[in-house]
């Protein structure tokens, strides 16, 4: 079957003008998202670099020699920072390095009147753009867990096909009739373009999404005045540890907060100076927990922390806690903390067991005067005289 590249550039053109359409609504329906405005954008470039290469037929080059393929470069520097803003970063300086390089090598005629030679710088240009863009794609792969398998495929071919062209496209003008006086390898350039204009405009509004979704969903694990996990956050990570409970290879602890009295503190200075309290304390408890916990505020002004260390360790930090938030003192207003521990013990075979003792041991130290950490013993524990302990220090009832 023999391909006519006049009915290929049609299709072209009519591809690149739906997909521009398409993709007006969708930047639109998003919000004005910067990925997408860029997207919209860099096709809108290619219907006017498309049209203008349909000026050779005519006799006209300057055009579509010159401003056609700036506006190509153009479009690629876009394209790269549609993906540069998928992960957040500023579009920079180096989309516009292809237009710029094209357009001193136009001004020396050697080049300009060689077709080899701007088929070939073409091309390399073509691989450095793409390469850029499988940078960006990889730097940004956490954050498109889904769609960057389709993406980084697409691209890898568009880059495969530039590397071919660069090494078997000759230059040689094509004899036949079309709207493209281009080389005998125009119809596999204009058949690979539509392919891949297709396919990365559809990828690019899923990976749009995807990370939207990521986004919200992010946002709905945490706490819009501390910025730490809420309840649901915890809850799915204690979950993952049920699932994984016998394997775990490492002791468990659990930690549960209770602000002393803080009723009293939003009665006597008001709602700004509670949230302050909040706020200061996740980020004296968030100083203080190991690396590999997770913190949580349950509601109100209950918190509570997984952590992964033994009993000793987890008595021992929940007791630092203790001391710095009795000596903070945000906006001049102190305030004290009860804390509850529990932490792994053969009876207890998940975490929400765990939960559950140090809600107990929590319960003990708020009985006992406030501001002081109780650790959950089982009442069966040999020598053990009562079900739960405190850490030996002086208690400062508020």
């Amino acid at each position: 079957m023999v391909l006519d590249v006049y009915t290929l550039f049609v299709c072209e053109l009519y591809v690149l003008t739906f997909l521009s359409v398409i993709m007006v609504f969708a930047w639109r329906g998003a919000q004005f998202n910067r990925v997408l405005g860029f997207n919209c954008l860099s096709l809108v470039l290619s219907i006017v670099a498309v049209g203008l290469s349909s000026m050779r037929s005519s006799g006209f080059v300057f055009m579509p020699i010159v401003a056609g393929n700036l506006l190509v470069m153009c479009a690629y520097g876009l394209q790269l920072n549609a993906f540069r803003a998928l992960r957040g970063a500023r579009s920079g300086w180096f989309w516009i390095v292809g237009m710029v390089v094209w357009g001193m090598l136009c001004l020396a005629p050697a080049f300009y009147n060689s077709l080899p030679l701007r088929i070939l710088m073409s091309s390399l240009l073509c691989i450095i753009y793409t390469s850029a863009m499988l940078r960006e794609l990889h730097r940004a792969r956490a954050l498109l867990p889904v769609t960057w398998w389709p993406a980084q495929l697409l691209l890898g071919i568009h880059l495969g096909f530039n590397l071919l062209r660069a090494l078997l496209d000759g230059g040689i003008p094509s004899p036949l009739h079309g709207a493209i006086g281009g080389s005998t390898f125009s119809v596999y350039v204009i058949l690979e373009s539509i392919l891949v204009v297709i396919g990365l405009s559809f990828t690019m509004m899923a990976m749009v999404n995807e990370r939207t979704q990521i986004i919200y969903r992010q946002a709905s694990l945490l706490d819009p005045l501390t910025g730490i996990w809420n309840r649901r956050a915890l809850f799915e990570k204690n979950s993952q540890l049920n699932a994984n409970w016998n394997s775990l290879r490492q002791p468990v602890s659990v930690m549960l907060f209770d602000l002393d009295h803080f009723k009293t503190i939003n009665d006597q200075y008001g709602h700004a100076s509670g949230d302050r309290v909040l706020t200061d304390f996740c980020q004296q408890v968030t100083a203080l927990l190991p690396a590999n916990s997770y913190f949580a505020r349950l509601g109100g002004e209950e918190f509570a922390a997984v952590l992964m260390c033994g009993e000793a360790e987890c008595e021992q930090i929940a007791e630092r806690i203790r001391l710095v938030v009795e000596d903070s003192c945000p906006e001049k207003v102190k305030y004290t903390v009860s804390i509850g521990v529990a932490s792994c013990q053969p009876e207890r075979e998940d975490i929400d067991s765990l939960m559950t003792a140090a809600d107990e041991a929590l319960y003990q130290a708020k009985a006992a005067g406030r501001n002081q950490v109780k650790t959950f013993r089982p009442r069966d524990t040999p020598g053990a005289e009562e079900a739960l302990v405190s850490q030996p220090h002086a208690t400062h009832p508020a």
